[in-house]
């Protein structure tokens, strides 16, 4: 019998240790398999490792479906934008399923630079009258109203997007089964102007940080679907052309489509949020025209809202911005006129107290500073400096009154057309004239009640409008101040605009 058979009868001894060398055990070879024995070891176990894997297969988890996204570009005379637009598109960690870019009524390289991208559709809009809300449904109507996409992302031609930004938009509205739509976080670039120019562009990269703050306190949601860069839930939207009978979900009827979407897609119960991490670089208005017409833009859409539709929890937040606006800009008013009724008739005192709203305001502007975006030492001076800010407040003012008086009037102007030949630098409309006529009333105003004031009222008259007067300011100046520095005491949860 040979030692290999005799091996499992063998008993291993135990190491002995002699004058602390350890003596190691026997080993003894392994048998030797014959090839018939290993290719039946080898059948075992190939039939093993197929059970497990088809046992893996059966119970496997259920697989998530996979969304398919389409994007929508309207694009009027872009030619200096879009391409570095398209390019952030292409650098997408989701690359999208359907880049649609609609050219309306371009008379530069528009489309020339756009179909040198592989993969994007390029259409070209013929006889539009409706801008942008024209060339959205253009696109829509072509290419996604049978429903063969899941998200629909509408974006402006002149926005860059962060790499994760769409990865970031479609997460978020898919694991929230009430939302329909998800708006990008907005910035700003520095600015490429002149000294004047990058403070503009600073003013609104403020004012966009302020509204990114408020919707933060409200958990994010919004009632303004930005159209920037928004993502929607494509089964949202259809239920809203559907609803309304519209060949495509935004409408003609405002010129800010956007704040109607949103709106409408609230009223049939879904929710519309901004991204917690998804980021958008938009154009900013490099001059006043520029910026009036944009804002006069969204001023008479917003208040052509407020005034047709029902005061409701969706529209209340409209028409609090623009009392609180009106509130600040009469608080200032009333504050020049009592200083300058005060010290003609010899009865202003000075007190230090009113040094603390404009200490409020200004560290309420360096935090809006601290949070924003790219934020540099010049966006920190700015704030603390008060003076632009406040400059800011009344161009803000006063844009918001004259849309209202347009309004008031029933005047009626093709305000994108308007928008758009002032972005080109040309003159549009009766912005020059709206703005010398204010001027000349203010001029006429102040004239006649200084004559007044001081050949034909009374003593006692003007002691009642003194003292009435300043107080009544100083009681509304407490309730800001105090509103303010709740603001500026609020917690930001973590927020960076």
């Amino acid at each position: 019998m040979a030692v290999q058979d005799l091996a499992p009868l063998l008993v291993q001894p135990e190491p002995r240790v002699i004058e602390g060398t350890v003596v190691p055990r026997l080993e003894v070879p392994a048998p030797r398999q014959s090839f018939a024995e290993r290719l039946a070891d080898t059948a075992v176990n190939a039939r093993r490792a197929l059970e497990v894997t088809m046992h893996r297969l059966r119970y496997r988890p259920a697989t998530r479906k996979v969304a398919k996204m389409a994007v929508l570009l309207p694009a009027h005379n872009e030619e200096l934008d879009i391409e570095a637009c398209l390019d952030s598109l292409m650098a997408q960690t989701r690359t999208p399923d359907l880049i649609v870019v609609i050219a309306d009524n371009c008379t530069d390289d528009t489309v020339k630079i756009a179909r040198r991208y592989r993969g994007v559709k390029v259409i070209e809009t013929e006889g539009n009258t409706d801008a942008k809300v024209g060339a959205l449904a253009t696109g829509y109507t072509e290419f996604l109203a049978g429903g063969a996409f899941d998200v629909m992302v509408s974006m402006d031609a002149d926005v860059v997007l962060d790499p994760d930004c769409l990865a970031d938009l479609e997460a978020e509205l898919l694991k929230t089964p009430s939302a329909a739509a998800i708006s990008a976080k907005y910035h700003f670039a520095e600015g490429a102007g002149g000294w004047f120019n990058r403070q503009l562009v600073r003013a609104q990269k403020m004012d966009f940080t302020q509204f990114q703050v408020r919707a933060n306190e409200r958990a994010r949601r919004t009632t303004i679907v930005g159209g920037q860069c928004s993502a929607f839930r494509f089964s949202a939207v259809d239920e809203v052309a559907r609803r309304h009978r519209r060949p495509a979900p935004w409408t003609n009827e405002t010129a800010t489509e956007d704040a109607q979407l949103g709106l409408e897609l609230q009223e049939i119960g879904y929710t519309t949020f901004m991204s917690a991490s998804a980021r958008a670089q938009v154009g900013a208005m490099p001059t006043v025209r520029a910026l009036s017409g944009q804002r006069a833009k969204w001023n008479a859409g917003l208040i052509s809202l407020m005034t047709t539709m029902p005061l409701s929890k969706r529209t209340l937040p409209f028409w609090l911005q623009h009392i609180g606006l009106g509130l600040n800009v009469f608080m200032r008013l009333a504050f020049v006129a009592l200083l300058a009724a005060s010290v003609s008739v010899s009865q202003f005192v000075w007190s230090w107290w009113w040094i603390t709203p404009t200490a409020l305001a200004a560290l309420y502007q360096l935090k809006m500073a601290h949070l924003s975006p790219h934020k540099t030492k010049a966006d920190y001076l700015f704030a603390v400096l008060w003076l632009p800010g406040e400059m800011w407040l009344w161009f803000s003012g006063w844009n918001t009154a004259k849309s209202w008086v347009t309004h008031l009037l029933g005047s009626r102007r093709d305000l994108w057309a308007a928008q758009a030949a002032a972005e080109a630098g040309k003159r549009s409309g009766n912005g020059a004239g709206a703005l010398l006529a204010t001027i000349l009333g203010s001029v006429v105003v102040s004239s006649v009640g200084a004559w007044y004031w001081l050949t034909q009222a009374s003593v006692e008259f003007q002691r009642v409008v003194l003292t009435v007067g300043w107080r009544g300011l100083a009681f509304l100046t407490v309730c800001a101040s105090v509103l303010l520095l709740f603001k500026l005491l609020r917690p930001t949860r973590g927020l960076t605009a």
